[in-house]
């Protein structure tokens, strides 16, 4: 029971036709809804902010509540918490202003650049302290609260300098509370369309080397069927809505997949599957995805090389895309997407004209049935949290490799879009930062938010760059290993998986004959 109800204003840096698209949105939504708790919804459009109803200013809030999936939504947070008269640095902060709690995949990993911004960081999952944070709100008084939270596991408070903390996180899905009720606002069309969204799993077993969500979401978890349908037929009775949109790392690895996608066929519902391994698939399963209107199927094998695939943890290679991509065209499904990944550590020009020759593959095989390929053409970003964490960032180098490979690929046939290497450099430099970016960021939404703005903002502040997009020597400690604990993704281990990485692309001569390597077996792991 709550001593003294707390009013919470929820913040999405961006538009409410992405925040309808964000199951976090609706957690917090319909959580703060179910327990008594005023709240409501802020977002950032264009124009400024906007607000769902007429809510108060959120300056006269208990607390602001902000997910953070990426790392290009902060200075996004900072121009919200300025335009709502907020100081953006909580140094600055008095006793009347909300105290700011952030949380999401992004933050989790590495607080460090947030931690200027933010009275509070969520590291991990929300299900097991949400109540907790709720009662430490309900305290009187900003200190006293900000104390209270201190208390908290897996809530890291820089004022009480509570670090390290260890990451939490729901050990049973099947018993977490689930926003059943998704109901979107007229006017307001979310980014994937009018849907339910059903998690199935949460993590990944696969332990991909530059998967930053499939490292900070272990274990994976599974729901069961029983409990999946209970919460499909329930989702889209409460959301109105006749199509559903599963979420998941890995949505085949669930073994009750098959069964609820199946049944969600059944209802006569619109399925929406997210992009799956390749070697998942299956023609039965590409029959259900069709069966259920899904017109595009995502694949993301990353490359077509067989030794970049093994060395980042994901053997599938050209023939496993080809294959998967063979599947869905005879199955009806006539548009391809393929997420695509270059700039790894090690690759070679053969390497690319692999990726590119498993393309073209694809593309002759769709343009026969009358579809098409679309490529996602993005250079690796090194991330918190993962084997290639100590790797750096050269924007002009990723800049050259992406654009000869995105011509090859067009001429294979494909339509390619090609992440800009300059907002990949800031990604790096948000995501790899310490403590000395908040004031940074802060400073650089204030000059607009664009790319030339953030160097500016550095400079007038003396804050080198360059450290963040260096490659560090594995002897390093990465800063974020200071703040987090987390006992899947210990530095040691790490290390370990880089040196493995390095040993499988520097021994590409003696790899290069065990093709079955890039031929994984289509069983689920255990």
């Amino acid at each position: 029971m709550l001593s003294a109800n707390p009013k919470v204003s929820i913040f999405y840096p961006g538009p409410r036709s992405v925040a309808y698209s964000s199951l976090a949105f609706f957690f917090f939504r319909e959580y703060l809804g179910q327990a008594g708790v005023s709240h409501d919804g802020f977002f950032l459009e264009e124009g400024g902010i906007t607000v769902e109803g007429r809510a108060p200013s959120p300056r006269h809030t208990t607390a602001i509540l902000a997910s953070l999936p990426y790392e290009l939504l902060y200075p996004d947070l900072a121009r919200m918490l300025s335009q709502a008269g907020i100081p953006v640095l909580r140094g600055q902060r008095g006793p009347e202003d909300p105290i700011v709690i952030v949380g999401g995949p992004a933050v989790t990993a590495n607080p460090l650049p947030v931690s200027g911004m933010a009275d509070a960081v969520l590291v991990g999952e929300a299900e097991p302290v949400i109540d907790e944070i709720l009662d430490a709100l309900s305290m009187p008084g900003r200190s006293s609260r900000l104390r209270a939270l201190s208390e908290i596991k897996g809530l890291y408070v820089p004022e009480y300098a509570n670090s390290p903390v260890e990451r939490v996180y729901e050990p049973d899905l099947d018993k977490a509370w689930y926003p059943t009720r998704q109901e979107v606002p007229r006017g307001v069309e979310p980014v994937w369309g009018r849907s339910f969204m059903l998690e199935t799993t949460r993590g990944c077993s696969r332990f991909c080397r530059f998967c930053m969500e499939g490292h900070v979401f272990l274990p994976k978890r599974d729901r069961s069927y029983g409990r999946l349908r209970e919460l499909l037929e329930e989702g889209v009775r409460e959301s109105r809505t006749g199509k559903v949109s599963f979420y998941s790392l890995i949505f085949f690895d669930n073994p009750a997949s098959d069964t609820i996608l199946e049944h969600a066929v059944s209802m006569g519902l619109e399925v929406s599957v997210p992009s799956i391994r390749a070697e998942t698939l299956t023609p039965e399963r590409a029959e259900l995805i069709a069966r259920g209107g899904q017109r595009t199927i995502t694949i993301a094998p990353e490359t077509g090389s067989c030794t970049i695939a093994r060395a980042v943890r994901k053997p599938i290679g050209r023939e496993g895309g080809v294959e998967a991509s063979r599947i869905a065209l005879e199955a009806g499904i006539r548009n391809i997407k393929l997420y695509i990944m270059t700039g790894f550590p090690g690759e070679t020009e053969e390497d690319r004209a692999e990726t590119v020759g498993m393309v073209r593959d694809i593309a002759l095989m769709a343009a026969k049935k009358g579809g098409q390929v679309r490529v996602s053409l993005n250079p690796l970003i090194p991330k918190p949290m993962t084997p290639l964490q100590w790797l750096g960032f050269n924007a002009k180098e990723a800049g050259n490799i992406l654009a000869e490979t995105a011509k090859a690929m067009r001429k294979a046939g494909a339509r390619v879009s090609v992440l800009d290497p300059k907002i990949a450099a800031v990604q790096v430099i948000l995501s790899r930062g310490d403590e000395k970016l908040s004031p940074v960021i802060a400073l650089w939404s204030q000059k607009g938010g664009l790319l030339g703005s953030l160097k500016a903002a550095a400079r007038e502040l003396g804050v080198r760059l360059e450290p963040y997009i260096e490659t560090w020597p594995l002897s390093l400690e990465p800063p974020w290993h200071r703040v987090v604990v987390d006992k899947y993704a210990k530095p040691r281990w790490l290390r370990r998986e880089l040196e493995i990485y390095m040993d499988i692309v520097n021994m590409r001569d003696k790899t290069r004959m065990a093709k079955t390597a890039c031929k994984p077996a289509r069983v689920l792991p255990t």
